[in-house]
């Protein structure tokens, strides 16, 4: 495949609410451009971007697939993405390499979530963007109405330029009324063609101005407006369609073709190791600069790196630099994608997206480059991970298995990760939702033969005390020979909350010996670990050594170590311990409508509202403190309560006391299981 031109290539991303018809949407648009001699369909599993068995199971997208076609001159590269909210990563991971978006709308539905969450990251990321109206061959759907619904959400700078000739079961074709021949449609067409002169005309100040003074632009102008409109983001095309027709795709590549985005017009901007700006200029002699921005194992070749060129140009077995990792790479064959399916070539340019094979120390987001430009291209920015589960293998054997299969999930998903909570002990996945964690689980167990059960994860909660005590420990044992003796006196008190553990040596006169004084230290230590109300680690304590007894033969550090364990076990008992549970600070987003159904509910989870903004798009931003116990499954209540237009994020704030009535269960749970022998 030769290079192309980057002025003709276009990339170009496809998303919206599952179940729209994108997938069948780029089924048609490979089928018309001659890539597919044959319309594939979600019900037979056999449609070019749906083709994992999950994917075949499910009868939807769960990851993002790439594919490539000629239209009339132009190369273009379209990355298809799951609809639903689980995947959003997918859509926000490919937004960096993107320079368009289609979203693509029912007819039947109008605006939905899905369509929501592709909206904001396009404008989120600066990405100009189209929209497709499907399925308007449905009965009881109306072109007008969708356009009305979606102008009411978006803007008027959303302006239909491809519009249907009949509606429903009558639909027989669209026009595109700035190209096409439209007085099928008669004053229809004449007042849509009015509206988007309106709207070309507000791109450009010089436009704006001849346009109120005449109510008229020349063609020229117009067509420039029109095409810098689009690039630009400022004017927003709604194409009319219905795939399953098979109509308006193709008018959807003209517009492509024509007025998106070409590489030379996005601006990319990179950092040196000085930490200043470069701006990336998409020359195809210039020096290599690529990111990527996904890795799968594919199951014929191994390890596949996605990536696109913003310069420069890359040719098969080549070397080239990381510039994250500093390590020097050599690349093995270089293919586009078509679903599954692999084209080698020989080279790829700027504003190409391809893939890698065999690479060895690349990973997302990685910046690639050539020796000596050591420059980084700015992150790709996630959303975080809102479901959070303890997993354990099911067998014992797959201990040791389990790890590198996770670690091969989470490569291959950037959203997706895993962890030890050493707080907990426990071994922590974290993911966007439950859907995601599920196919995950299910791929591991299908790819790697690996079995594993999910559960809640414990609450990390800490003992402390509240008051003062001072005990006695004192160990004595004989058994002939020498003997173990040790005898400390302690004062235990409470430090500042978040100061942890202090230990204070007041020991006078040598009562107790100095070689045996970091034995009580560590006892203490370990014994606190442990704990001694709940079975977790007791901080923010001041444990002091002022008197002790020892004996010249029988003591040994052993034996004080011992003697503080014990102290510790008596006195926590008779400093008014209490325990601590983890507060975090939790920021969530949801369309106004449904603030007093949120507030309401953080105020039923022990929560304490810190303040309400509204965030512009009819958006408001709640923060609250909530204990963390209360909001284990936040993500599944909060996607129910909102529709799945909510969402969250957070963060660790601090500790605070468990009230009594909730601490009573704990405790008395922690006796009975070490009366069980749990423990």
């Amino acid at each position: 495949m030769a290079q192309f031109d980057p002025r003709k290539v276009r990339n170009v991303g496809f998303a919206g609410h599952g179940g729209v018809g994108k997938t069948m949407l780029i089924e048609r648009i490979l089928y018309s451009a001659g890539i597919t001699s044959r319309l594939g369909s979600i019900e037979d599993g056999n449609t070019v971007c749906d083709y994992l068995e999950d994917e075949k199971d499910r009868k939807c997208s769960i990851t993002m697939k790439l594919v490539h076609l000629d239209w009339k001159g132009t190369r273009i590269h379209i990355i298809d993405h799951p609809g639903y909210s689980d995947f959003i990563g997918e859509l926000a991971a490919s937004s960096a390499v993107l320079d368009s978006l289609i979203i693509v709308v029912d007819a039947t539905t109008g605006v939905q979530v899905g369509t929501d969450m592709a909206w904001k990251y396009a404008e989120k990321s600066h990405i100009p963007r189209a929209i497709f109206v499907n399925k308007l061959d449905r009965e009881h759907t109306n072109f007008k109405e969708v356009v009305e619904k979606i102008q009411a959400a978006y803007g008027k700078h959303c302006v239909p330029i491809v519009m249907p000739i009949g509606e429903a079961s009558n639909l027989s074709g669209v026009v595109n009324i700035v190209t096409g021949d439209a007085s099928v449609l008669g004053a229809e067409a004449e007042k849509a063609k009015e509206a988007i002169v309106e709207v070309v005309a507000e791109t450009d100040e010089a436009l704006m101005e001849k346009y109120l003074e005449t109510f008229e632009l020349s063609q020229e102008e117009f067509d420039k407006g029109l095409q810098k409109g689009i690039s630009t983001g400022k004017i927003i095309p709604i194409i009319a369609g219905s795939v399953s027709k098979g109509i308006g795709h193709e008018e959807l590549l003209d517009i492509i073709a024509s007025s998106f985005p070409n590489p030379l017009e996005r601006k990319v901007v990179a950092t040196n190791s000085a930490g200043e700006n470069v701006v990336i200029t998409p020359d195809p002699d210039g020096p290599f600069v690529a990111q990527v921005f996904r890795s799968m194992v594919d199951p014929f070749v191994g390890h596949l790196t996605y990536f696109r060129v913003f310069s420069g140009t890359l040719r098969s077995d080549s070397e080239f630099y990381n510039c994250n990792t500093q390590t020097k790479e050599r690349s093995g064959k270089i293919v586009m994608m078509l679903g599954k399916e692999q084209k080698q070539v020989a080279e790829v340019g700027p504003g190409d997206i391809a893939a890698m094979t065999k690479l060895k120390n690349t990973h997302f987001g990685d910046t690639l480059s050539i020796p000596g430009n050591d420059i980084k291209l700015p992150q790709i920015e996630l959303p975080q991970s809102m479901v959070k589960l303890a997993i354990s293998p099911k067998s014992r054997n797959d201990e040791d298995r389990i790890g590198e299969a996770l670690n091969r999930m989470a490569e291959e998903d950037p959203t997706f990760s895993h962890y030890r909570d050493n707080e907990t002990g426990e071994h922590v996945i974290r993911g966007m939702g439950d859907l995601q964690i599920e196919i995950l689980l299910n791929r591991m167990k299908r790819k790697y033969n690996v079995e594993a059960e999910t559960r809640i994860p414990k609450v990390a909660y800490k003992e402390t005390v509240r008051g003062k005590a001072e005990v006695q420990g004192k160990y004595k044992k004989q058994t002939g020979g020498h003997g173990q003796y040790g005898d400390v006196h302690l004062r235990i008190s409470p430090n500042e909350r978040g100061q942890g553990y202090k230990f204070v040596d007041s020991i006078v006169g040598g009562v107790v010996p100095k070689q045996y004084i970091p034995a009580v230290d560590k006892g203490a230590q370990e014994a606190l670990a442990k704990g001694v109300i709940s079975g977790h680690p007791v901080v923010d304590i001041v444990v002091e050594l002022f008197f002790g007894s020892y004996h010249p033969v029988d003591s040994s550090e052993l034996a004080f170590k011992i003697a503080a364990s014990l102290a510790i076990q008596k006195g926590v008992k008779e400093a008014n311990p209490c325990l601590l549970e983890p507060i975090m600070e939790i920021t969530v987003t949801v369309p106004e409508d449904f603030m007093g159904d949120i507030t309401g509910d953080l105020n039923s989870r022990r929560g304490r509202i810190l303040g309400m903004e509204p965030i512009g798009g009819g958006l408001q931003r709640i923060r609250a403190l909530v204990p963390e116990a209360e909001i284990l499954r936040y993500a599944t209540d909060l996607r129910s309560m909102t529709g799945g237009r909510g969402f969250f994020d957070l963060k660790f704030s601090h500790y605070d006391e468990v009230p009594e009535f909730i601490a009573k269960d704990i405790i008395s749970a922690y006796e009975k299981s070490r009366e069980a022998g749990n423990e």
